[in-house]
């Protein structure tokens, strides 16, 4: 084997590396520009200059400002790096297994308060923009969406556990999940009611629980 070959190996996993970091420099860069400017006003060529990469550099790793957004909210739902499915995400695994549903709604509840306070930023910019760009109240739905399929599966978690509350359906269970661990709600309670992210955290532990379970 030639010393070159010898190097294949390593240098190949070293290029993954390094384009993975540039990744995530570049989606953190997203973050602040979006958060801060909103989505019409970020440019891809900003985000290049805050990430520190050129600007074909972003193209070829995201496609489009739609791509790049895509990718923030897959990571600042997921919490990890690449920004794997929520429901694959170790966490979330933990809760969907736990046979203790009382306990599962208390980690589903610190878990939601960690992802919220990542994701609400950029949700509310989606949302305000999505009134005047077409593609972002495409997005906003597909999230929407998809926030529902994840709610169903705990809710199916749940239930295979045992009873709901008052022979409550799958789909009810979930609508109740997903309108609770919405980023609106929170911020109904944090910005308006001014409470703490502590109090709201048991807030929700306790109210999805009185909601979902058997008393």
């Amino acid at each position: 084997m030639s010393r070159k070959s010898r190097r294949n190996p390593y240098d190949a996993s070293r290029r993954r590396e390094q384009a993975r970091e540039r990744q995530e420099r570049i989606l953190e860069a997203a973050r602040r520009s979006f958060a801060e400017k909103g989505y019409r006003e970020t440019t891809i060529g900003e985000i290049a200059k805050q990430a520190g990469v050129a600007v074909p550099t972003v193209y070829a790793a995201f496609g489009s400002k739609r791509g790049i957004l895509s990718r923030l909210l897959g990571r600042l739902v997921s919490g990890e790096p690449g920004g794997p499915p929520v429901l694959q995400t170790s966490r979330a695994q933990d809760v969907m297994r736990n046979p203790d549903r009382r306990r599962a709604l208390r980690d589903f509840a610190r878990h939601m308060r960690e992802i919220l306070a990542r994701v609400a930023p950029v949700h509310f910019m989606i949302r305000n923009a999505a009134r005047s760009e077409p593609e972002l109240a495409e997005l906003l739905s597909a999230m929407q969406r998809n926030r529902f399929k994840n709610m169903k599966a705990l809710a199916r978690s749940l239930a295979a556990s045992g009873p709901l509350h008052d022979s409550m359906k799958l789909d009810d269970a979930a609508r109740t999940i997903w309108v609770l661990a919405s980023a609106e709600v929170r911020q109904l309670l944090l910005e308006h009611a001014g409470w703490s992210e502590a109090r709201y955290q048991k807030w929700l532990a306790r109210t999805l629980t009185s909601s979902l379970l058997p008393r």
